[in-house]
């Protein structure tokens, strides 16, 4: 009989804190299992296997994604779900080792969410279909260079090195945005700015405004 208290929930809200706390390496049945203070074989009444384990973290990580369902205005409601979902990618970093495929009923529904919103705005079904991987693919790669590139001084100290060993007079214009990157960082958000180049050719195809 499961421990009382015990629940699916319990333990994949366990893991998803100490794989936040100490990286995803150090996360084990058995060290799971002595932070809820029962024995790793209990684990397995609410969770298969490792990977039901693995995929069951990775849900909860879509389930903090806003799906802005208040939010009327079709842009709005993609940048506030996009937001979101980047928020809630980089807050667990260990959330880029597991394929994209994994995510559960949350996953869904967020991608439903995107879908409807981009009809919904008169948006031509073959349209949505491109947009939909495009919007992905940008949400994704931003959020894990983001990730990637917040290792602080250590990935400082390497590109620096690297830049060291370019020749700018060669490359002058590659200098000119390392400088941006390490001291002069234009204002703005590039995820928005390229959230809204995405949506200003969505909406160059829509066909109706009868959604706005």
């Amino acid at each position: 009989m499961p421990p009382a208290g015990l629940s699916r929930d319990a333990v994949l809200r366990a893991a998803v804190a100490l794989a936040d706390a100490d990286g995803l390496e150090t996360l084990s049945m058995r060290r799971l299992a002595g932070e809820l203070g029962v024995e790793a074989m209990s684990l397995y009444n609410h969770v298969a296997s490792k990977r039901d384990l693995h995929e069951g973290m990775v849900e909860r990580v879509w389930d903090e994604v806003d799906l802005a369902t208040d939010e009327p205005d079709w842009r709005a409601r993609m940048h506030r779900i996009c937001r979101s979902a980047r928020d809630s990618m980089v807050a667990h970093p260990w959330f880029f080792s597991f394929p994209v495929t994994y995510g559960g009923m949350n996953r869904i529904a967020m991608i439903e969410a995107m879908l409807a919103t981009m009809r919904g705005a008169g948006i031509p079904a073959d349209a949505v279909y491109h947009a939909q991987h495009i919007i992905d693919g940008h949400v994704f790669g931003y959020s894990w260079q983001d990730t990637d590139y917040s290792n602080g001084p250590a990935l400082e100290e390497r590109a620096d090195e690297m830049l060291s060993r370019i020749p700018a007079e060669q490359y002058p214009h590659l200098m000119e945005h390392a400088h941006q990157h390490m001291a002069d960082t234009p204002a703005g958000s590039g995820f928005d700015m390229g959230l809204d180049i995405l949506f200003d050719a969505l909406e160059a195809r829509r066909e109706s405004p009868a959604h706005d």
